[in-house]
């Protein structure tokens, strides 16, 4: 399960539920207030979902992973899957998450919901169509609505969840896909089911060119949706020395441990940083001050 907001939350309870033996659960947000689940604030999404599956379902294994989906972390996240859900919030990520399914020969259950709209999709190719042949090309930036201006009914992306839950649930049963598109209104509500054809000329599932899965990266930004945060993955393999960091910290603010994170509060700019050297940094105008900010005070 690749991120555990509106639609992860919804997926992820309904396959502990329904006995899927083991469950990933992969996000790199912390919990905030504005999330419905009132688990310690800044503790880990993926901590706190395992901990609330944990006990819906005792029997099953859960693995909680805070980590960033991009092209240096996605292969290992996917490794050793036998399918891979869609919880993300943007079509960067889902591109990628389709070529890394198709290189790890897995499916992928799409899932997207905006304002009172949703789709699910579940691909398996060379059976249905992939990600890509329905979407060509990416929209430029500010094109389509985002959850920050729109936001998101809590109807449709329940419905979404359960559609990709049950679509998840099929596949794992070695059912054929369906190559269906469902698009649900949850304010009527009513679904649609429109079939996707596979495009002869698809980049990726047919011309087999990684676009997102080959990019080469030494840093990683990106904002989270719904606040002013920006999350900075600098691609470090192994851990940092936490200790370290936070003694540093503590001489120019206040920081305090929350799970396994470091928090800390320097110059009116709220830092979340991870053992691997990620960090969200709250508080800051742009993805410059982003890195400006994480160069400053954890310096790597």
């Amino acid at each position: 399960m690749i991120g555990l907001g509106a639609l992860g939350s919804i997926s992820s309870d309904l396959l502990a539920r329904a006995g899927v033996g083991h469950l990933r659960l992969v996000d790199r947000d912390v919990v905030e207030l504005t999330n419905l689940q009132r688990q310690s604030l800044d503790r880990p999404k993926a901590d706190a979902a395992a901990e609330r599956l944990r006990s819906v379902n005792s029997q099953i294994e859960i693995e909680p992973l805070s980590k960033d989906v991009h092209s240096a972390t996605v292969r290992d996240l996917l490794r050793d899957t036998d399918i891979v859900v869609d919880g993300t919030d943007n079509l960067e990520t889902r591109f990628l998450l389709n070529e890394a399914a198709i290189e790890a020969n897995v499916p992928f259950v799409y899932g997207g919901a905006i304002a009172t709209y949703g789709m699910a999709f579940a691909i398996r190719t060379p059976v249905t169509a992939c990600f890509r042949c329905f979407n060509p090309n990416a929209p430029p930036p500010g094109s389509l609505p985002t959850c920050e201006t729109a936001g998101i009914l809590n109807a449709a992306s329940a419905m979404v969840g359960a559609i990709q839950a049950g679509e998840a649930l099929r596949l794992l049963l070695g059912e054929t896909p369906s190559g269906v598109l469902f698009v649900v209104d949850g304010w009527h509500p009513d679904i649609q089911r429109i079939h996707i054809g596979r495009r002869s000329d698809c980049p990726t599932c047919v011309q087999g060119e990684r676009e997102y899965l080959g990019a080469k990266r030494t840093q990683v930004l990106a904002s989270l949706c719904g606040s002013d945060t920006i999350s900075l993955d600098p691609v470090h393999h192994g851990s940092i020395d936490m200790e370290a960091v936070a003694d540093r910290l503590a001489a120019l603010g206040s920081t305090r441990r929350s799970g396994g994170v470091l928090v800390a509060d320097v110059e009116g700019r709220r830092l979340t940083i991870f053992p691997d050297g990620r960090a969200l940094i709250r508080g800051v105008k742009d993805e410059a001050e982003a890195r400006g900010v994480y160069a400053k005070y954890v310096g790597i």
